[in-house]
């Protein structure tokens, strides 16, 4: 089953997937091509059908664009467009290229690693830097229009993969000017992440928002929610009284300076906190200095994280007008794959902690979960630590992440690509030239990862006598060490979902996307589900992109 908003046009962007739906808006990844192969990718949003009659939802929506639109940060994610066709208002918003913090926290977790303080410290500056230019903005005529993010949270900040922090998500943004204002007393915000004001629903200025920002890097820099409670009402009466957790004593890693940055943050009296963001990013520069990543440290980090995310995002575009969409259905649920939490519980007393920089026990949580399970500690890490800049990085593409405004609430979720599935009755693809196929000279072995003559890396190699003379002389080595070296790429989709080896080593489970292998004929080796495993021959040619699409059942068995 394709997809079947895929061709369809919201004014002049062709809509390539749909991301996710919710209860007011929903969002698709689209293009827009012109003369030369120029083509541009874009999200957008676009209001449902039972909302437009919604005058509050409608005025947010509109409230955004014109704000967002106005801005020109390369910190912040913009707006291109807000147009109107015959399904209603869209927004055409910035194609983002990266992860947000939630991601990048669960997947340091997940590999038993703190989140760098050094990566923390420089988010944390790019978002107070993108956060002044909106308490300070001046539109276009020179009039002062300053902004209040009010939603300052780890799903609203995203990492591209070039190392570029960009603050997301102004849907819910308090404006100082013509446009649609929060009644003072109407609560709005991710409340884990609200300053003490916000929660008392008081007239808001700058220093809320800085408050958000010492929340977010407190979580970042010990691994643990500082506010998470079961219920939205207890987080904000912990917001209110609960005393804040010193840094050091959950991650001594932390520098005094940088801990004193972050409390100075948290005061719950505003007066006592940075007077302006732009103040608290001086402020990590001064004392962080040494600390700081700078893009391309940022950039490692992100691919050393998410290669496998990037290469399936880059699967989805290149399957821009293309017919059938099941290669693009498939990077799509590997996008969707979750890394697990990313902080544990909010601790009910503070505690010394392993040198790793994050805290033992209790499980990764998000907002309002309190279950607590064992976990072991990551790998201890200098404060200094990061990617090395001489790391070389080709070209990578983009994970995708585009926030919206949906819910019965009028609040504000952070969308993640989410899809049914891949469908059981589909085997065939006109985009896939490769069919699969078992070389005919292998035999094979049922238990065995593959037939006699193949080498450990699982390179089949062809029975002696039919290419291959006995007697090679130095130049043939060389030509075949030469050939050894030569890689193409392998792109695998399976139904259902399989778990794919070449000879000992397990590659990855399906759908794998661009997985780079030698030339030659190799034997994978597919584990499905019930634990039954099958046989399927791909030949690698150098320089080549090889597909593949197959139902495990019309495989041969091991």
């Amino acid at each position: 089953m394709d997809d079947l908003y895929r061709g369809q046009r919201i004014g002049k962007y062709e809509i390539l997937t749909q991301l996710s739906l919710g209860g007011m808006a929903e969002l698709f990844l689209a293009f827009t091509s012109g003369p030369g192969g120029f083509r541009k990718y874009v999200v957008v949003k676009r209001i449902l059908p039972d909302a437009k009659g919604d005058e509050q939802f409608v005025k947010m929506f509109l409230d955004e664009a014109r704000i967002t639109a106005a801005f020109s940060h390369p910190n912040i994610g913009q707006v291109f467009d807000l147009d109107e066709d015959e399904e209603g208002l869209y927004l055409a918003m910035e194609f983002i290229s990266g992860q947000n913090l939630n991601q990048v926290a669960a997947a340091c977790r997940r590999r038993q690693r703190p989140v760098p303080i050094g990566f923390s410290c420089t988010v944390a500056r790019e978002t107070c830097n993108a956060l002044h230019y909106a308490h300070t903005f001046t539109d276009p005529v020179g009039r002062a229009f300053p902004v209040i993010h009010r939603d300052v949270a780890q799903k609203n900040v995203m990492v591209t993969y070039d190392g570029v922090t960009k603050l997301l998500d102004f849907g819910i943004a308090q404006a100082r000017g013509k446009l649609g204002r929060t009644n003072v007393g109407m609560v709005k915000g991710t409340t884990g992440y609200m300053s003490p004001e916000q929660v008392r629903g008081e007239v808001l200025d700058g220093r809320s928002d800085v408050f958000s920002v010492g929340v977010m890097l407190h979580e970042l820099l010990t691994g643990r929610r500082l506010f998470g409670a079961e219920t939205e009402i207890e987080e904000m009466q912990l917001i209110l009284d609960a005393p804040i957790p010193k840094i050091q004593e959950l991650n001594p890693l932390v520098p005094d300076e940088v801990a004193e940055i972050v409390h100075r943050a948290l005061a719950r009296e505003r007066a006592d906190r940075w007077p302006t963001a732009r103040e608290m990013a001086r402020a990590l520069e001064r004392h962080a200095a040494k600390l700081l990543f700078d893009q391309e440290q940022m950039a490692a980090l992100m691919r050393e994280l998410f290669e496998d995310k990037m290469a399936a995002t880059r699967a989805l575009l290149e399957s821009a007008g293309e017919n059938d969409s099941l290669l693009a259905h498939a990077a799509v649920r590997e996008l969707s794959k979750d890394d697990g939490e990313a902080f544990q519980k909010a601790p009910t007393h503070t505690r010394p902690v392993p040198e790793s920089g994050v805290p033992s026990g209790g499980k990764s949580a998000p907002e309002h979960d309190t279950d607590e399970r064992p976990a072991s500690a990551p790998p201890a890490e200098h404060p200094d630590a990061r990617p090395q800049k001489e790391s070389p990085w080709g070209f990578v593409v983009a994970v995708l992440l585009a926030v919206a405004i949906v819910g019965a609430g009028y609040g504000v979720y952070a969308f993640v690509v989410s899809l049914p599935p891949a469908p059981e009755d589909v085997v065939a693809a006109k985009d896939l030239e490769v069919k699969p196929f078992v070389d005919p000279r292998l035999k094979v072995d049922p238990g065995s990862v593959g037939p006699s003559g193949q080498s450990p890396n699982g390179v089949t190699r062809p029975v002696a006598g039919e290419e291959d003379s006995a007697d090679e002389g130095p130049t043939t080595k060389k030509v075949r060490r030469s050939r050894k070296a030569r890689t193409g790429t392998l792109t695998l989709i399976t139904i259902p979902d399989s778990e794919v080896s070449v000879g000992n080593k397990v590659v990855g489970t399906t759908p794998l996307f661009n997985v780079s292998l030698p030339e030659g004929t190799h034997l994978l080796k597919l584990k499905g589900p019930d634990g039954r495993t099958y046989a399927l021959s791909a030949p690698i040619k150098s320089g080549e992109a090889t597909r593949f699409r197959v139902k495990l059942v019309d495989l041969p068995p091991l």
